[in-house]
């Protein structure tokens, strides 16, 4: 498997985080936007968005982040990262459908912005940080769901928030930042 990627975006962060946190026999390779790389033919047949992340599975080729990590967690089953029980396999879905439909376009936006609201994005935090209250992870054990909404609450963005009123949000946040695939993925800024 190779996936082409630039890991310093959420998106793309959370699918290297997962191989590595997992030490999965993938390829990863760096796309060079300098050299207009996803620009070429070659890459608008594997994604006609010419964005990363994408899987190249043999002659199976998948695009977009969410659907990627659930890909690797249903070809490598030892991960334990997706459930199989229809109740649990629709609890994921829904929190992966929050963080690609709520979340990122609100973090987007507020990216965007010259100043800076961070209380158009609290009440989303509100509701993970209310969800957390008596679990360690999103759904419970730790699942694609943590990689794929952590990604958003560990970039330069994520880390200005303030978390002081959502303890179990904060606390979580700072339970998968220490996974080894997300200390593997940290952006490691020059000196």
């Amino acid at each position: 498997m190779l996936l082409h990627s630039f890991f310093v975006t959420p998106n793309n962060r959370k699918v290297e985080a997962f191989i590595k946190h997992f030490d999965l026999d993938v390829e990863i390779h760096q796309v060079n936007f300098r050299e207009r790389e996803t620009q070429t033919d070659e890459f608008y047949a594997m994604n006609p968005m010419r964005k990363v992340p994408v899987l190249v599975d043999g002659d199976f080729v998948i695009w977009e982040s969410n659907a990627i990590i659930t890909y690797l967690a249903t070809v490598f089953p030892e991960t334990g990262m997706l459930p199989t029980d229809p109740q649990g396999r629709a609890d994921v879905d829904r929190w992966l459908h929050w963080q690609s439909c709520h979340l990122m376009p609100a973090m987007g936006a507020l990216k965007l912005s010259d100043e800076k609201d961070f209380d158009a994005i609290m009440p989303l935090l509100e509701i993970l940080d209310a969800h957390l209250q008596d679990q360690q992870f999103v759904c419970g054990d730790l699942t694609v769901v943590d990689f794929a909404i952590a990604a958003y609450t560990l970039t330069k963005l994520g880390r200005k928030m303030d978390y002081s009123g959502m303890p179990h949000a904060a606390a979580w946040r700072d339970r998968v930042s220490q996974l080894k695939g997300f200390v593997a993925t940290q952006v490691k800024v020059p000196a």
